[in-house]
């Protein structure tokens, strides 16, 4: 695919990942060191903020998919997506900065507070997800370019992971509210052109009638949507390294700020990756790239546990190279599901985006809470004690096992599903076609 067939403008792919950027800064500083913030500042136990994720989660279950239908039901004047978008670029931020606010006061009310705010986060952050995906199957019906679009995504979140580096560094400066408000600004900036700039130019034959009943009935018939996606939850259940990170930089290595320098080196090579995504993609396919990348990583893994951390260099070297593997899978999730959304119309003939790409977003937090609670369940297994100015060995031992072991079973599981999707590009290229000649 040349570039001057590409359907979308340059400026448009760039605020689409400009977009991505900052809607990821504001996934992976919660997802990364919120669970330390309720437990090491605001003095939450670990039960307590267990049972927090758990019940956000499962709120979770309800509101992301009806959210995903409420898409696929509405269209506004102004576009099928692009509104939706304009007014999470403004409530994302605030919701994130209110999540990150403490206070003195009984504990009761502080428990009370982080309920309140993580839902509210958690729902502003549902309506963002699904009408940001579909957006790149409405700029263009391209497969390559849709691939590209995607790949600019992944790009993109990679940026936000490495920027979540030197929070910790710039929290010591100050504090936590302000160096959350310093990553809410960045991102309400980078999110702000896309509303603007975008264009739902490819228009597709929807029913007008189309109940919510059909399109959870239409979901259930995408057998390779839910297959995925079993997969993911597995792998996104056990991708342990950003939660514990800050753990293991306090404990291990004794100074929190060292998280900077682990998370900075592993995060590096996966950017300077990200941009060689689509090439990857046409030449080898995404499952072949999705097995290959979980085979090396459960070996990475394997290895980072019997060389320890004892020499630092040797460490960050072996879970660079680990985590460029780990994330090739976790970074081909929104191609694969266009793909399916391309595979559910073809079967069904009715195309259903939002509830496609809502599953992608229930699963990713769903696996998210999974992780934050499989993280906790275990410290507290080990032994792991809130403030304490030192850990036991054994609480050391299992802040490593944690860290370093437990993403094999995920990549496992991905593995075994692989074997049974049958998806591919030259399939997903005709049943493009087919969905177009029937328009």
């Amino acid at each position: 695919m040349e570039k001057n067939s590409l359907q979308t403008k340059r400026m448009e792919r760039m605020s689409y990942a400009g977009f991505f950027l900052g809607q990821n800064i504001i996934y992976v500083i919660p997802f990364q060191f919120l669970t330390y913030f309720y437990t090491e500042h605001v003095g939450l136990s670990l039960g307590d903020t267990t049972l927090l994720l758990l019940i956000a989660k499962v709120w979770d279950a309800i509101n992301d998919p009806l959210m995903g239908a409420i898409v696929d039901k509405c269209n506004f004047k102004k576009g099928k997506y692009l509104p939706w978008l304009k007014f999470v670029t403004f409530a994302m931020p605030a919701s994130m900065l209110f999540l990150f606010l403490s206070f003195e006061g009984p504990y009761l009310l502080k428990l009370a507070y982080a309920y309140v705010t993580y839902i509210i986060f958690d729902i502003v952050y549902t309506i963002s997800d699904a009408p940001l995906f579909s957006l790149s199957t409405v700029m263009s019906d391209l497969p390559y370019e849709r691939d590209k679009l995607m790949s600019y995504g992944r790009l993109a979140a990679a940026v936000a992971a490495i920027t979540s580096a030197v929070f910790m560094s710039i929290k010591q400066e100050t504090n936590w509210f302000v160096t959350v408000g310093i990553y809410c600004l960045v991102s309400f900036f980078v999110m702000l052109p896309l509303p603007f700039q975008a264009k739902e130019r490819v228009q597709y034959h929807r029913s007008e009638d189309i109940s919510f009943i059909k399109i959870f009935q239409y979901l259930f018939k995408n057998k390779y949507l839910l297959l995925y996606y079993l997969g993911y939850m597995a792998i996104g259940t056990t991708n342990t390294l950003q939660i514990m990170a800050v753990y293991f930089a306090n404990s291990n290595l004794g100074n929190e700020a060292m998280v900077t320098v682990i998370m900075g080196v592993v995060i590096l090579p996966v950017i300077l990756m990200a941009p060689f995504l689509p090439f990857l993609i046409k030449k080898f396919g995404k499952k072949k790239l999705t097995v290959s990348g979980s085979i090396a990583t459960i070996l990475l893994s394997i290895v980072q546990y019997f060389a320890g951390y004892d020499n630092l260099t040797v460490f960050l070297i072996i879970a660079a190279v680990r985590v460029v593997f780990m994330q090739i899978p976790l970074m081909l999730y929104g191609m694969f599901t266009a793909d399916c959304i391309e595979y559910g119309a073809y079967v069904t003939g009715e195309r259903t985006e939002g509830m496609a790409f809502s599953i992608q977003t229930f699963v990713t937090k769903l696996s998210a809470a999974f992780c934050n609670t499989l993280c906790l369940i275990l410290l507290n297994l080990f032994g792991y004690i809130e403030k304490a100015e030192r850990q036991s060995e054994q609480a050391l031992h299992g802040i490593w096992v944690i860290m370093s072991l437990i993403p094999v079973a995920g990549y496992l599981v991905m593995l075994l599903i692989m074997k049974l999707y049958h998806l591919d590009e030259n399939k997903v290229a005709s049943m493009i076609e087919h969905n177009r000649n029937k328009e």
